[in-house]
């Protein structure tokens, strides 16, 4: 099975679990890939759901703990080029 196949089966199955997971609320993703320059299109629900594959991949006790919020980080890292900028700057400085 080649690499595209793979990505396109295992996209699937995430999707797949996710509208399991989410039930009503799931949001079909975008048809088309989705560029640098259109990020800013992705709506709430589909950058939330993003976030929900994220934390049940890494196991994480939830996307919004205490004072960590990766729901308005991502939302706020795709649609705001400003506030990116930003964000990579303090990425640069530590280092990661």
């Amino acid at each position: 099975m080649s690499d595209k196949q793979l990505k396109q089966k295992s996209v699937a199955v995430i999707n797949a679990a996710l509208k399991l997971y989410r039930g009503p609320a799931y949001v079909s993703p975008p048809k088309k890939v989705v560029g640098y320059a259109d990020y800013q299109k992705l709506t709430r629900h589909q950058i939330d759901q993003g976030v929900i594959s994220l934390v049940h991949a890494c196991n994480l006790s939830g996307g919004s703990v205490e004072d960590m919020d990766l729901y308005k980080l991502v939302r706020t890292y795709l649609w705001h080029r400003e506030a990116r900028a930003e964000i990579n700057a303090v990425v640069r400085r530590y280092g990661l």
